[in-house]
């Protein structure tokens, strides 16, 4: 009966580890995207090379959510992309990507006042890049946030 009970328990906390999404902290995925480059018909001698606007370091949250790396904003064919460079951070559920203006968020959604969603993570490691779609006036720190739980797991204020 007792080995009945421990199985029992083990299915449990395995289920809740599951559904939760906890399991997603030991999960480490990495991407290396190449920085974009102008295009056009100009030779490659002559094409606007990509230009860093503002730039700054993601840091520690707390014990538990914490991030590594470089966010920058760049300007690249007439557009603007945000480009996480070196970029780690602990793995959580349902990560995303926010660009805002504030430059102190808090673990409260409020706190990010006028912000962009820009996507999911791409992942936990490496270098990514993504298109900032409008004006940026304004828009200085770049968030990590978990959707799911509403925790900001770490963020860079850019200068």
């Amino acid at each position: 009966m007792k080995k009945i009970y421990a199985l029992i328990g083990v299915l449990v906390l395995v289920g809740v580890v599951y559904f939760t999404g906890l399991y997603t902290y030991f999960i480490r995925t990495e991407i290396n995207e190449e920085l974009p480059m102008a295009s056009g018909t100009m030779s490659a001698s002559a094409m606007p090379t990509p230009q860093v606007l503002r730039q700054g370091s993601f840091g520690e949250v707390d014990i538990v959510h914490k991030g590594s790396g470089t966010a920058k904003i760049i300007a690249v064919d007439g557009g603007h992309i945000l480009r996480l460079e070196n970029f780690s951070v602990v793995n959580g559920p349902a990560l995303y990507v926010y660009l805002t203006k504030t430059d102190q968020p808090t673990g409260k959604l409020e706190s990010l006042g006028d912000f962009r969603d820009l996507g999911p993570l791409k992942a936990t490691m490496g270098n990514q890049n993504y298109e900032i779609p409008g004006d940026i006036t304004g828009y200085r720190t770049a968030v990590i946030w978990c959707k799911r739980y509403g925790v900001l797991f770490t963020y860079a204020v850019m200068e």
